[in-house]
């Protein structure tokens, strides 16, 4: 059908409907109406009522209100409110507004129309404001902490209005009020899992019900929050008692909403004690009343749109006859204004019409653009994440390739210093160890930021000690404590909690970043690490770590550059040699942790960094964690096969493992090494993991098939999140990152060469 069509379609409705009109009989006959048995309960009123009457009416609409609140039979009450509420504006009782207003407002907030009520709740407020009335705030207060109770997301807010609701109820011994507001708080702290704060609000509730008589549907809503309570002290047998309560003053009343929440609270009782055959049974007889609310909800929408449709017609009976002859004379008038306004309408449809059809047009335009924007943005995606694939590639490239002669460097020159016969240059060697590190660290660095900002960062939490963290930690700047002589002191309160759980590669990634940085800037000085409580929160602690130096200071001016990456104050000098990255490095582990980080600093007086973290305290025994103590005299004639591709890396494995007198064989590659471990028996394998032929991967892959207990460790220089999958799921037993600690190696060989320190190792972690 054309659009002209409709429209001349449209406009004959409209006339057709003005006709009919006009042929309606003019007089009005008493039609049945859903509130007309109200009605006829409540005093009579008419245009000529007196106060009284007005008054008298006004407390009878307010008790039926209220009944029918209270059995969730809103659309009534919504329908008669365009009538209440004028009326008890004209109460001699002032109060009648305001409890009028309260009523129809939190009825809207039971249908989620929560602005509608918050506009009737303000016109309560203005008027408490300019009179100054206590008992008209305490009202507001209640209604509005109902909005927030309803709204989702706002539980915190809805304690806090409820709290102060009660301060002002006490003042003024409002019985009722009270036990509301009690009641509503019991039921917020069950919700948000706050037992204890729920029981007092219980003994308060049952206080002020006594004392209002213990309506039936106030103590059934009361049983059904000592159930809920129950239920969160895992008690589901004292759950259910209370929870046939409720459903057994509910039952055969109006009360359905409690009916349905007793019988709720009942079924999730018997699911936690186990008993699935009482949860299916309960669950029907759910069901059935759950689909009965259903259908008596459809029933009163369909009443409501009914009643809204004649509401007008509804007004017009209950007047008095005189107003209703004058209204007969009037309705021919009406009846042609209609007409008119039916033609009026007619036209003012066909412009909207039009409006919408250029709307649609431009919306075509703009969805077309849409498209093509859309387009563009997954074309430029596509090539961001390339980039970025290119860029994670390139890293884990420069990885390997520079961690892997560095290992070279730093083995060899760690095995020289322990040749006796080369002590005159032990100076140089360590020099040589000491700047191999720098290159080390300064690749970590690099390949941190990278991590951090590609958000490829793993969270890992375990049980740890501090105090052992620290104290490892702060024996690695042992050397440049000696070259720069000064002394480092570590102080950790004793309300610390021994055990922490959480991620300690990280925390001690932040701690070796600040200290380091303190030890590079200070000489003939002091730096102090102090680690104290800031606040406990059940089962985590928040701890403030505070390093502190005597260094040069750094001027006000520069403080709020140093977290920038390749920054670095005083950069025009040489006497302080860094990437810049160390401290950006420490601001954004500590961000990602959810802690904040500062600096304090004067020149000539040195520099304060503190940060604050919220980790996990761990009971657990101290003992449970303690490190088994190893002795690398257990490596003694122990058979080793190292399968790797580099000469130099061969040497100095085999060098470090000969010094313990272990048996070394050697293998080029994974297939060698496949043969070797068929034709020997080895006590452990050192897999590399990248070599030609056949990678440690697939050669470790063919060594399960036929031996699945030897213990085989994968030696890598690529990070190993990027690899730990590949490297556990093809057998192998542990991991060593090259370049490697000269100690550390041995003791990984050591735990996984006897089964009992593996386990408690493994178990630790």
């Amino acid at each position: 059908m054309k659009p002209t069509n409709i429209i001349f379609f449209i406009i004959f409705f409209l006339i057709n409907l003005g006709l009919s009109g006009q042929q309606e009989n003019l007089g009005f006959e008493a039609e049945e109406h859903p509130l007309n048995s109200v009605i006829e309960r409540m005093p009579k009123i008419s245009i000529d009522s007196t106060d009284k009457e007005i008054t008298d009416h006004v407390e009878a609409m307010m008790h039926w209100m209220t009944e029918e609140f209270y059995k969730s039979n809103y659309a009534p009450i919504l329908i008669y409110a365009d009538k209440g509420l004028p009326l008890a504006k004209k109460s001699a009782n002032k109060e009648h507004i305001h409890q009028v207003r309260s009523i129809v407002g939190n009825t809207l907030i039971r249908i989620k129309d929560t602005l509608g009520a918050k506009n009737l709740f303000l016109k309560s407020l203005d008027e408490a404001v300019k009179t100054n009335d206590s008992s008209l705030l305490l009202r507001f207060k209640s209604n509005i902490s109902n909005i927030y109770y309803y709204t989702k997301g706002y539980k915190g807010r809805t304690i806090r209005a409820y709290l102060e609701s009660i301060e002002i109820a006490e003042k003024l011994k409002d019985t009722l009020r009270l036990f509301k507001l009690h009641h509503n708080l019991c039921r917020a702290f069950n919700e948000t899992k706050q037992p204890k704060k729920s029981e007092f609000h219980l003994k308060k509730t049952e206080h002020y019900l006594n004392l209002l008589g213990n309506p039936p549907h106030f103590a059934a809503s009361h049983y059904h929050n000592i159930g809920r309570w129950h239920l969160l002290l895992n008690h589901p047998d004292e759950a259910i008692t209370y929870f046939n309560k409720t459903i057994a003053l509910c039952e055969n009343t109006d009360f359905k909403d409690a009916l349905l929440e007793g019988y709720d609270g009942y079924k999730d009782a018997m699911e936690m004690r186990g008993d699935y055959e009482g949860f299916y049974n309960i669950s029907k007889t759910l069901e059935v009343y759950e689909e009965e609310k259903k259908t008596n909800e459809a029933k009163s929408i369909i009443e409501s749109v009914s009643a809204k449709l004649n509401v007008e017609r509804f007004k017009e009976q209950i007047k008095s006859k005189e107003l209703e002859k004058k209204l007969l004379l009037e309705q021919a008038d009406r009846k042609n204004i209609l007409l008119i306004l039916g033609f009026g309408a007619g036209i003012c449809l066909i412009i909207v019409l039009c409006i919408f059809f250029m709307a649609y047009q431009k919306r075509k335009v703009l969805i077309r653009n849409l498209q093509e924007k859309n387009e563009q943005y997954i074309i430029e995606k596509q090539k961001s994440d390339e980039l970025t694939k290119a860029k994670t590639k390139f890293f884990a490239t420069v990885s390997h390739e520079l961690r892997t002669p560095l290992y070279g460097v730093i083995g060899l020159s760690s095995i020289l210093l322990e040749n006796k016969d080369l002590k005159e240059h032990e100076k140089d060697l360590n020099s040589l160890k000491f700047s191999a590190n720098y290159l080390l660290a300064l690749i970590n660095d690099l390949l941190q930021i990278n991590k951090i900002e590609s958000n490829s960062v793993k969270e890992e939490d375990s049980i740890f000690s501090l105090d052992t963290l620290i104290g490892n930690m702060v024996s690695t700047f042992e050397y440049i404590r000696v070259q720069h002589q000064n002394e480092i002191n570590v102080n950790i309160d004793e309300d610390v909690p021994s055990l922490l759980k959480g991620n300690s590669v990280r925390l001690s990634q932040i701690l070796m970043n600040l200290v380091g940085n303190a030890c590079k800037f200070t000489e003939k000085g002091e730096i102090n690490l102090l680690v104290s409580t800031f606040g406990t929160f059940e089962d985590k602690v928040k701890l403030q770590f505070v390093v502190q130096d005597t260094g040069p200071g750094i001027p006000t001016n520069k403080l709020d550059q140093i977290f920038n990456e390749f920054t670095q104050i005083d950069a025009s000098s040489n006497e302080y040699q860094g990437t810049g990255l160390g401290l950006p490095i420490v601001k954004k582990l500590v961000e990602q942790a959810g802690g904040t980080i500062n600096v304090e600093s004067k020149l000539g007086q040195g520099t304060i960094f503190k940060f604050t973290l919220e980790i996990g305290a761990e009971i657990t025994d101290s003992e449970t964690i303690t490190s088994p103590i190893l002795d690398f005299k257990q490596l003694s004639n122990k058979k080793i096969l190292i399968v790797e591709d580099n000469r130099i890396n061969q040497t100095v494995t085999k060098r470090i493992l000969e010094g313990e007198d272990v048996v070394c064989d050697i293998a080029q590659n994974g297939e060698v090494a496949i043969n070797m471990v068929k034709e020997s028996n080895f006590d452990l394998v050192l897999m590399d993991i990248n070599m030609p032929v056949k990678n440690g991967i697939e050669a470790t892959r063919e060594i399960r098939f036929f031996n699945k207990f030897i213990p085989i460790i994968a030696l890598t220089a690529v990070e190993i999140e990027e690899q730990k999958y590949q490297i556990f799921e093809c057998g192998m037993n542990d991991i060593i990152l090259k370049p490697y600690d000269i100690d550390q190696f041995k003791k990984t060989i050591i735990l996984n060469l006897f089964p009992t320190e593996m386990g408690a190792r493994r178990k630790m972690a």
